[in-house]
């Protein structure tokens, strides 16, 4: 259960399967969006990467929680969080920023997940990993559901996301129907509507 003076919801989720989806729903009920990857993507573009390839945003995922620690993200998202607001955070990829959220804010973790062959297809129009192929995909897709190798500590790991959140969506229907799920999750928790009107900016990954 969220704490009614500061809602937080964090949303996490394989790649492609309608985080962004959540986050724009969310904003329109009143929340107050911060973006998770932007740090990243800022250190990128300082750098002058190509940050609309996917291999550079977790090399330079992985590089900062090594040197920084792996919970270097929550911290500097957790600046941005005031008390008496809402706030919806997106998209987190580690179970130690779950764990995080979890014990400062008893934040509520919202899991979504979509067939493989709609996430897939999505992939293909979006600019990011635009050019990937389905084995490629698939390959990316396991790699970060279970990571392997020495630096498997600092790389997302969707499976143990998984197991940490509140609640688990499939998103395969339209977005309506997501809609509706979501709906019913506010609900649940008791989280009251409220209006906001603030345009969207960009897409996660």
């Amino acid at each position: 259960m969220v704490k009614a003076k500061n809602i937080v919801i964090g949303i996490t989720g394989t790649m492609t399967s309608g985080k962004a989806a959540i986050r724009y729903f969310l904003i329109d009920r009143g929340f107050i969006s911060i973006r998770f990857t932007r740090p990243i993507l800022n250190e990128g573009l300082k750098r002058k990467k190509d940050m609309t390839n996917r291999d550079n945003w977790l090399k330079i995922l992985a590089e900062i929680r090594r040197k920084k620690g792996t919970d270097i993200l929550s911290k500097m998202a957790s600046k941005k969080i005031k008390e008496n607001e809402r706030y919806v955070v997106c998209p987190i990829r580690y179970p130690e920023d779950i764990k995080y959220f979890k014990k400062l804010y008893n934040a509520l973790v919202i899991f979504i997940d979509a067939p493989f062959d709609t996430r897939y297809k999505r992939t293909l129009v979006k600019e990011l990993g635009s050019n990937m192929s389905k084995d490629e995909f698939k390959k990316k897709d396991k790699f970060e559901a279970s990571p392997t190798g020495k630096d498997k500590k600092y790389l997302p790991d969707m499976n143990g996301c998984r197991k940490l959140a509140d609640e688990i969506i499939m998103n395969d229907g339209s977005l309506n129907k997501l809609n509706e799920k979501l709906e019913k999750i506010l609900r649940k928790y008791k989280i009251p509507d409220l209006i906001n009107t603030d345009s969207y900016d960009d897409f996660d990954i």
